[in-house]
């Protein structure tokens, strides 16, 4: 009886710890630099200031190489405005009970809602980085050596505070501004490789 009580305990033990073996596929190692996220994904509060309205709400955006889903969420749940762009690079705008496609998000907001926002520019932006397509102007903290301007393409980005994710600082607090066009990013949580 002892023998069969040891026995099953053994096997008991074996069966759990082949439960709990770590996966043997690839694991993607964090990015080495702020330059190097290939994908990312962060949320936090947003406010949107426009000449004829003033919007705030919870943000979630989403992005790879080639796609992106960007949601912003009124108080409560009230005002969905979901922004995405496929792998074929088709850009969809979805709000109240339109949905609207096309190929450029900036223009789309732009036409639609009546926001001034570089969607593109801003994938550079909110991870403290000008966008490489065009001339910038840089202004770094003088302590931290980060970024706490950038100006570019006729708006101005003032960074206030960043977070440490996986050994990268990354904007926490940020303004994206083109007067009288002005979004505030403050981004609680980033996942990134």
């Amino acid at each position: 009886m002892m023998n069969y009580r040891i026995l099953c305990l053994l096997t008991l033990t074996a069966l759990i710890s082949a439960c709990s073996t770590q996966p043997t596929g690839p694991i993607t190692p964090p990015p080495t630099s702020v330059g190097a996220i290939s994908k990312w994904e962060t949320s936090g509060r947003v406010g949107i200031r426009t000449p004829k309205d003033a919007v705030s709400g919870n943000f979630n955006w989403q992005k790879d190489p080639t796609t992106f889903a960007l949601n912003i969420v009124g108080p409560f749940g009230q005002g969905a405005t979901k922004l995405d762009k496929s792998q074929d690079g088709v850009v969809t705008l979805a709000y109240d009970d339109t949905v609207i496609t096309g190929n450029d998000p900036a223009i789309l907001l732009q036409q639609e809602l009546g926001w001034e926002f570089p969607v593109e520019q801003v994938s550079y932006w909110i991870r403290g980085l000008a966008d490489p397509h065009s001339a910038a102007r840089i202004t770094k903290d003088t302590d931290s050596k980060l970024p706490s301007k950038i100006e570019q393409d006729g708006w101005l980005v003032t960074y206030n505070s960043f977070t440490t994710i996986d050994g990268l600082s990354l904007p926490q607090k940020m303004q994206v501004s083109n007067p009288p066009f002005k979004v505030n990013l403050i981004i609680n949580q980033w996942t990134i490789q």
